[in-house]
C-alpha cells in the first residue's frame, strides 16, 4: 500500500482507529501508508477485550459501526484503500463477524409499481 508522498497530510492510523473506536487518537500521528500490524497491536494494548464489547454496545444502541470517520481525518486517503485497510484491521483485531445496521439484509418484499417500472425501463439500444 505504499504511495508516493504528495505532501498531503495522511492520518491513516487516526482514521482507522476512529472507525474502530469512535474516538480521536491524535497521538497516532501521520503516515504515508498504514502499518496495520502495528496499529492492531496499539489498539489491542489500549483496550484488549473491550473492543468487541464496544462494538456490541454500539450496535445494540442502533448506532453505525464501524464508526463514520470525520472528513478531516480522511483527507488524502482513498476510499477504496481505506475500506481495504479497515477490513484487514478488523480481521487482525478479530472483529470481522460484527456488522452494523447498514450491512443487515431485509426480508424479501413484493415489488411495488415503482420497482416494476424501473425493471421494465431499458435503454433504447436494448432491442426488446
Amino acid at each position: 500500500m505504499a504511495e508516493a508522498s504528495t505532501g498531503a497530510v495522511r492520518r491513516w492510523h487516526q482514521a482507522l482507529a476512529y472507525a474502530i473506536t469512535g474516538r480521536r487518537h491524535p497521538e497516532l500521528g501521520e503516515q504515508d501508508a498504514p502499518d496495520l500490524r502495528q496499529l492492531s497491536r496499539t489498539l489491542a494494548a489500549v483496550a484488549p477485550d473491550p473492543l468487541a464489547a464496544h462494538v456490541r454496545e454500539t450496535l445494540d444502541a442502533g448506532r453505525p459501526w464501524p464508526h463514520p470517520v470525520p472528513n478531516e481525518l480522511m483527507t488524502g486517503l482513498g476510499y477504496a484503500q481505506f475500506s481495504a485497510a479497515l477490513a484487514q484491521l478488523r480481521s487482525e483485531l478479530g472483529l470481522t463477524g460484527l456488522t452494523g445496521t447498514a450491512a443487515r439484509v431485509g426480508t424479501a418484499q413484493p415489488l411495488s409499481a415503482a420497482d416494476r417500472r424501473l425493471l421494465d425501463d431499458v435503454p433504447p439500444h436494448h432491442g426488446s
